[in-house]
């Protein structure tokens, strides 16, 4: 088993045989970047003992500038919160724990920071990851209907040690009905759509 170290900008020219795969996210350079820079103990890679990329993890934090929290003695600080922008691992390296072991890291690291919680985004599609983030502790806090070009996806949230009574989680039973109102709309959008294409036929 690999120890996974910070991520070095070189990583980024052995990325291919990663994002090449179906199952990841491809993020553009200027995605990156300012992430990477920003918060670069968040970042990190795990490399084989052939200098091949075995996966990486991109941890940041998001600042919210319309939410502030005392923490002692009148003191405000603006609030924040942990997100996992990125998580991959190569094919061949897979149900090793390694995504988990990477994971595992974050959440340690964003605990020194004291925010309240950490989150993610999902393919509604992608089952195996969904599985990983709720072994993790991770809970689907909200639905997001076409949040990728070709799919649904899930908010994802883990509180963090801060957050003793999970209030990082409130809102979850209102975003559930939510969710299910708008998937009934989007199935009913659909069976319109059908019908439609039905009696019209191509109109081309």
């Amino acid at each position: 088993m690999t120890t996974p170290r910070l991520f070095q900008l070189e990583d980024m020219f052995k990325f291919n045989h990663i994002v090449l795969d179906p199952l990841v996210e491809v993020y553009s350079l200027p995605f990156l970047l300012p992430k990477i820079l920003e918060y670069p103990d968040l970042v990190l890679s795990a490399v084989a003992p052939d200098d091949r990329l075995m996966g990486f993890i991109l941890g940041t934090r998001i600042m919210d500038s319309k939410e502030t929290h005392f923490i002692g003695e009148g003191k405000e600080k603006i609030a924040s919160h942990g997100h996992i922008s990125a998580l991959a691992v190569a094919h061949e390296y897979r149900r090793l724990g390694l995504g988990s072991g990477l994971m595992e890291i974050i959440r340690k690291l964003l605990d020194t920071f004291k925010d309240p919680y950490v989150d993610l985004f999902v393919r509604q599609k992608n089952v195996s990851a969904i599985c990983l983030y709720e072994t993790l502790g991770y809970v689907k806090y909200r639905w997001l209907p076409q949040y990728y070009a070709n799919d649904h996806g899930y908010d994802m949230r883990l509180p963090l040690s801060s957050d003793v009574e999970r209030r990082s989680l409130n809102g979850i039973t209102r975003n559930k009905f939510y969710s299910f109102g708008n998937m009934i709309f989007n199935l009913l959008m659909l069976y319109v759509v059908g019908i439609r294409h039905i009696f019209m036929g191509d109109t081309q």
